[in-house]
């Protein structure tokens, strides 16, 4: 079976990657919020890290199509011994063993690049599950989707929340900006950034470390998505430091969904409601800057239950099954590896 490395600034292999995507994900997660085109190509070439990573593709039986591809993060700053996998597998596609033959080949390139394990997360009860249960993955964490709809928000019911919170957070102010991280936030907002490392996490995994020059590059990267990013903050008016921050995205071309990335408070500013806040905070925002939003998405890890209960204060539901994250030895024999699609 033939499997080619895709090169990044293809325009037509990225796009047949795309269209495989999209056929997967309407079989695998229907209903749930996809990349358009152009932030897909953002994640396949640079990822939401910026780290190196290979795509290597298994051409489809129609001409010019991808019947499936790999894409395989090979973090250069943290977790050096680690590689992050996607598989996808065109619906059309399945049963022929290319499941099995890239996983194969992922396994012999992350070992080329001095990996000793791959790490995927898969939709619990999908085909990607199975195939990496048969192929004696590890189950590690589990993350659930949650799904804000601001068209049946209680104004009411938020803006009492709002003074709850105030009350709560006397002596931060709030403040928000569209856009990259502006230059004099850099290195606050870069300590904050570090702050979410303590969120439940793989163990083994190593937080990520974050300085100017991590935001810098990270403001650079962004770029490619062609997404609007919405950050609010708060300061402490003591002394002048960030406090905390909430981020999202939206996609103009898909301007009726947004993508919470993160939300995080520095450690000795907690115990003051500022998450409540924060997100309060964004959704006013978002109602004057987004008024045809409809619906957030937030992705929690199971384990976090004091962000999940502010996302349930706000009225987020959970939205389909949850999905696991699996670890598997690179050094895995080929031929143990399931005959799966």
């Amino acid at each position: 079976m033939r499997i080619e490395q895709l090169d990044l600034a293809d325009a037509a292999g990225r796009r047949a990657c795309y269209e495989t995507y999209l056929a997967a994900q309407r079989v695998d997660e229907p209903g749930r919020i996809r990349y358009t085109e152009q932030p897909f190509g953002g994640w396949l070439s640079a990822g939401w890290g910026g780290d190196p990573r290979e795509v290597w593709v298994a051409p489809g039986q129609v001409e010019g199509s991808a019947g499936g591809w790999y894409r395989l993060e090979l973090p250069s700053r943290e977790n050096l011994g680690k590689a992050y996998l996607d598989i996808v597998v065109h619906p059309a596609e399945r049963q022929r063993g290319l499941g099995r033959a890239l996983l194969r080949h992922a396994s012999a390139r992350a070992a080329a690049n001095h990996r000793t394990e791959l790490s995927g997360m898969v939709m619990d009860g999908s085909p990607g599950a199975a195939f990496a249960q048969a192929a004696g993955a590890a189950p590690g964490l589990v993350d659930i989707e949650r799904v804000l709809d601001v068209r049946q928000l209680d104004q009411h019911a938020l803006a009492q929340l709002r003074a709850r919170a105030e009350r709560a957070s006397a002596g931060y102010a709030p403040e928000s900006w569209i856009g990259p991280v502006p230059e004099e936030a850099i290195e606050q907002a870069a300590a904050l950034y570090a702050a979410i490392s303590d969120a439940p996490h793989e163990p083994g995994t190593a937080p990520e470390v974050w300085d100017a020059r991590r935001m810098h590059e990270q403001n650079v990267m962004r770029a490619q998505f062609g997404l609007t990013y919405y950050t609010v903050a708060a300061r402490h008016e003591d002394t002048g430091e960030l406090a905390g921050l909430t981020e999202v995205a939206v996609d103009p071309a898909d301007p009726g969904w947004c993508r919470q990335l993160f939300t995080a408070v520095a450690r000795k500013h907690r115990g003051h409601q500022l998450g409540l806040r924060l997100k309060l905070g964004m959704l006013q925002l978002l109602a004057s800057t987004e008024p045809q939003l409809e619906r957030i998405s937030t992705w929690n890890s199971q384990a976090n239950t004091h962000m999940i209960a502010i996302n349930e204060t706000l009225g987020y539901q959970p939205a389909g099954g949850p999905a696991t994250w699996f670890r598997l030895d690179v050094t895995a024999a080929p031929g143990e590896l399931p005959p799966a699609g």
